[in-house]
């Protein structure tokens, strides 16, 4: 990689190797990796979703120095996202954290990768405890995800204004929810994340100047899509992860 390693990074990611210079990718891009990745190099989805889930709980402990007695809500929608939030409660949870989730539509709406994150929470008997936004020390926004083409509307939208209200941290997976995935534009109704953990590589609007506000501090996250799966698309990603496999992105 052509990215040098910063040695003096701030806040609460001091401890992780950091990148200024890192390939970005378009939607469309990461969409064919993930297709490349599952299709034509049989790693399942499903173990895309569980690296990605416990990346996003690490990231969280780490985000609030500790997480036992922590009181986290996730807003979950119904597609990957969702279910990458669920399994990072499931991890929280495991940890000492008080979780809880809040669908933004019924669990039978959710699709079949989010439902089994669902159902698994279920079996555990958890959320084992409903906490009032409010109350919580932190919020995880699995709402929407890079394939997003409009502007949130209904639940989706009420969810994002009730976060964004709450004036607590956002914990945004992937990509802040109502953020342009590739020019950074909102789309609409907006979340403010503090920290948004995205997966594999960083959207490339992410890193525009115009969205810096609404994604806070942006790690990077290893969840296991091998650069040959990139090699496709002429993006080299060997030795990005090789300090870490949770990278601070300098912007």
């Amino acid at each position: 990689m052509d990215g040098h390693v910063e040695t003096r990074p701030t806040g609460p990611f001091d401890n992780l190797p950091s990148l200024r210079e890192v390939p970005f990718a378009t939607a469309a891009q990461i969409a064919e990796a993930d297709r490349i990745a599952s299709e034509e190099l049989g790693i399942p989805l499903e173990l895309l979703m569980e690296n990605a889930s416990h990346q996003i709980a690490v990231a969280a402990r780490v985000f609030l120095g500790g997480v036992a007695g922590k009181r986290i809500v996730a807003f979950v929608g119904s597609g990957n996202n969702g279910g990458d939030a669920l399994g990072a409660l499931r991890h929280l949870s495991g940890w000492g954290a008080i979780v809880s989730a809040v669908l933004s539509g019924p669990a039978e709406r959710l699709r079949p990768l989010a439902r089994r994150q669902h159902d698994i929470l279920t079996k555990l008997g958890l959320p084992h405890e409903a906490i009032a936004v409010d109350d919580a020390d932190l919020v995880i926004d699995g709402l929407l995800g890079y394939s997003v083409s409009g502007p949130p509307r209904d639940a989706l939208a009420d969810l994002i204004r009730a976060a964004n209200a709450s004036h607590l941290p956002i914990l945004a997976v992937d990509i802040p929810s109502g953020l342009h995935p590739d020019t950074g534009e909102p789309l609409g109704v907006t979340i403010r994340a503090a920290l948004t953990v995205t997966l594999a590589l960083p959207k490339r609007g992410l890193v525009t100047t115009r969205s810096r506000a609404l994604v806070g501090e942006l790690l990077l996250a290893d969840i296991g899509i091998p650069p040959q799966a990139f090699d496709r698309l002429t993006i080299e990603t060997r030795g990005l992860f090789e300090s870490g496999d949770l990278v601070r992105i300098i912007r």
